[in-house]
């Protein structure tokens, strides 16, 4: 599917233990960058989408969206990322990033599972 194409009939799925474990609050305003780059999921955690995407999909600017994923990047649930990032370099010669949800950031899509949490560090 292109990545501009939207297809309103997929669904992420936000579990409840994301607000009940209290990590809705520990992550405050970048939880709206997670669940933005959430959008962009396919079926193994991975999302493609550009920082200028990002920004128009939450109303922000690409420096804040920048420092965002920086603090989730950072962000440890038991010792094990949410949201990590791999750098690739394409055909044009520019890099873009490709970023994984993890399962322990209660936030899902299709048929994929979370990790439960034990508490927060």
């Amino acid at each position: 599917m292109e990545q501009n194409k939207i297809n309103n009939g997929v669904f992420l799925k936000v579990h409840l233990s994301l607000y009940t474990s209290g990590l809705a609050t520990k992550l405050g305003k970048e939880l709206g960058t997670l669940m933005a780059i959430a959008s962009y999921m396919n079926e193994e955690g991975n999302c493609y989408p550009t920082q200028r995407q990002l920004a128009q999909r939450t109303g922000t600017s690409p420096n804040l969206i920048n420092r965002h994923i920086k603090k989730l990047l950072a962000f440890r649930i038991n010792g094990k990322p949410i949201l990590t990032r791999k750098i690739v370099h394409n055909e044009r010669g520019f890099n873009n990033s490709v970023y994984k949800i993890h399962p322990i950031s209660q936030i899902s899509i299709f048929k994929g599972n979370v990790e439960s949490i034990n508490f927060l560090e």
